[in-house]
């Protein structure tokens, strides 16, 4: 199968490293489980320029950006995808500099799966086309690839558990094995 994987929140958790840097830049304690842009800025904690800002910094910034935590499971698993046979790629949508620095990451964690980064407030639709799978912990991302991939899967966060995720979607995924098993489901 051809599988397809956000890389924010599904390889990498960056959600500890935001609130470290929140509390550096401005001096806010936001629990990294409720790290997501729209309840950040819905809730009035940040402004979408602070945001952006901190943002930039942890992705774009190679020293930041290379501390990154790894989500649970994500390189044993997909490297046991990858020797089962299976196809892997990361569409992201972090622009070019921000990609650059999650590959060097990936190439330190020993994966090389290809990442594809798009930019933000690109729709992910095209860059999907011919994937059986897809796994995001954006549901909004989902929704934007419709029907273009028949499996589409939301990663479990706090910062997500509240959204009820239509059937027309996908499931969700409480983890990597989760995931793993929903694939070995597909595959008989």
């Amino acid at each position: 199968m051809n599988i397809g994987f956000d890389f924010d929140g599904v390889f990498s958790d960056c959600g500890q490293l935001k609130s470290e840097w929140a509390k550096k830049l401005h001096g806010l304690n936001i629990p990294a489980e409720k790290f997501k842009k729209e309840l950040i800025i819905e809730t009035g904690t940040l402004t979408l320029s602070q945001y952006g800002y901190l943002q930039k910094q942890i992705y774009e910034t190679r020293e930041i950006g290379l501390t990154m935590s790894p989500v649970e499971g994500a390189f044993e698993i997909s490297s046991r995808l990858q020797m089962e046979g299976h196809n892997l790629s990361i569409i992201t949508s972090r622009g070019e500099s921000a990609s650059e620095i999650a590959r060097e990451w990936m190439r330190l964690k020993k994966s090389y799966i290809p990442i594809v980064g798009i930019g933000g407030g690109i729709s992910k639709a095209e860059a999907c086309k011919g994937l059986d799978v897809y796994m995001d912990d954006d549901m909004g991302k989902l929704i934007e690839i419709g029907e273009i991939v028949p499996n589409k899967y939301l990663f479990s966060w706090g910062y997500n558990s509240h959204i009820k995720l239509p059937e027309s979607i996908g499931k969700r995924v409480e983890s990597w094995q989760h995931f793993y098993k929903e694939i070995s489901a597909l595959n008989k």
